[in-house]
């Protein structure tokens, strides 16, 4: 804990020497370094320094309401009672937020006098997320004739702002049946996440509600904010209107696989994420559940193309081509958060390595390389070992084992949703 003097000194301006650690500390730790320079300037503005005594004790109750730096002096790093490591200022350690990593430790202890630099992190997501809309991404892709053909597709669906995302004419026969039984908001939110489309949907319904102002991060804020009656009504309508019969069975066999990869990345975010401060575990069932979305447009498109699907692996090579194009372009386009877009973008780049703190995108690419270590599937070719990969090991740092992954996928699967839509029936 901080002293009472401390926590008076915390509410004043702070003075040149900490607005130097500050905005020192703002250009080189991740993820604050992302901001540009305006951005950035206006972080260091709100951010404060708290000063710690000897003996003072830090734990991370905080921790989700800002992102913390040690700019001065150094702290032990215990788990539980245990000193399990030193931290110093100016160490490369040092340029990651406090606690990031709490699976090796809880608290920290000063042993004489240092300061921590805090920064906002409600505002530092919308500095980036603004930063994020404003910024120009140019895809250069080699297109086939496929592609192209179900690229127009879409792009023609997405100008007339009349995209509508698939669903399975069995999943929707069970999901009409559920909803008749139960109309909790618990219940109706593990019922709309067995439907990925369907899941998009009711989101964006809940964003174009009069009066809405904050981005919904979870189904079961979408739920709240449209109410049970609408969203079992706008439950109805979507099926009615966007359940589809496959045409051919390359198309109805892609869209199995497609909803079991899903459903099991939902399940297996969860768990990754059910000991994470900064990350909510139905945020992250969000993420996991519509980050490949583009797919599923692909998939709906094609389905209107069917005479042109002939060649499964052509079919397969066209959505590994156009997955995240169509994928991060649906997402901005239906306003759905920054952090959703990003891991639409990043999670399949498995050869990245950043430092800091785990993302959405992170959770999803573990979840993916879970899925695909526990069973490996010769058709995904693109989705590697997590052997060896430096993803693979930050994600080992942060608590997140993967050299395990049947172990993951079976707590993963233990816990069943409550309407019974089990992996194994979207087999």
């Amino acid at each position: 804990m901080f002293s009472k003097a401390n926590q008076k000194q915390e509410k004043n301006a702070v003075s040149n020497e900490e607005l130097a650690l500050i905005t020192a500390i703002a250009s080189k730790a991740s993820p604050v370094n992302e901001l540009n320079a305006d951005n950035r300037a206006a972080l260091c503005k709100t951010a404060t320094v708290a000063h710690m005594q000897r003996n003072d004790q830090l734990k991370p109750e905080n921790s989700h309401r800002y992102l913390m730096f040690l700019v001065e002096g150094s702290v032990y790093l215990y788990s539980g009672k245990d000193e399990v490591g030193t931290l110093s200022a100016g160490s490369a350690d040092a340029l990651q937020p406090l606690f990031v990593d709490k699976a090796a430790y809880q608290s920290i202890k000063s042993p004489g006098l240092a300061r921590i630099a805090r920064f906002g992190r409600e505002q530092m997501d919308i500095l980036l997320s603004e930063q994020q809309k404003n910024a120009v991404t140019v895809n250069d892709v080699h297109l086939s004739d496929l592609d192209n053909l179900i690229f127009d597709d879409i792009r023609q669906v997405m100008v007339e702002k009349k995209l509508a995302l698939a669903s399975f004419s069995e999943s929707s026969t069970r999901i009409l049946k559920a909803i008749a039984n139960k109309a909790g908001i618990p219940e109706l939110a593990d019922i709309i996440q067995s439907d990925p489309g369907l899941a998009m949907s009711i989101v964006r319904a809940s964003q174009r509600t009069e009066g809405s102002d904050q981005v919904v991060q979870t189904v079961r804020g979408a739920i709240s904010r449209l109410g049970v009656e609408a969203t079992i009504q706008a439950i109805t309508a979507q099926l009615k209107e966007n359940t589809i019969i496959c045409s051919n069975p390359i198309i109805e066999d892609r869209f199995r696989k497609f909803i079991k990869r899903s459903l099991m990345a939902t399940r297996v975010s969860v768990e990754i994420s059910a000991d994470m401060n900064h990350i909510q575990p139905e945020e992250a069932a969000l993420n996991s559940l519509v980050s490949d979305i583009g797919e599923l447009a692909i998939i709906t498109s094609a389905n209107k193309l069917s005479d042109q699907i002939t060649d499964e692996a052509e079919f397969r090579s066209c959505i590994e081509t156009l997955r995240v194009i169509v994928s991060q372009w649906i997402l901005k386009a239906w306003n759905f958060p920054a952090g959703f877009v990003d891991s639409s973008m990043t999670a399949r780049d498995w050869y990245r390595n950043h430092p800091g703190e785990i993302s959405l995108a992170d959770v999803h690419t573990a979840s993916l390389l879970a899925i695909n270590g526990a069973s490996p599937d010769a058709e995904q070719s693109s989705i590697p070992s997590a052997n060896n990969l430096l993803l693979a090991r930050r994600l080992h740092q942060a608590g997140i084992d993967l050299t395990s992954p049947e172990e993951l996928i079976k707590r993963a699967l233990t816990k069943k949703p409550q309407d019974g839509a089990d992996l194994r029936e979207a087999s």
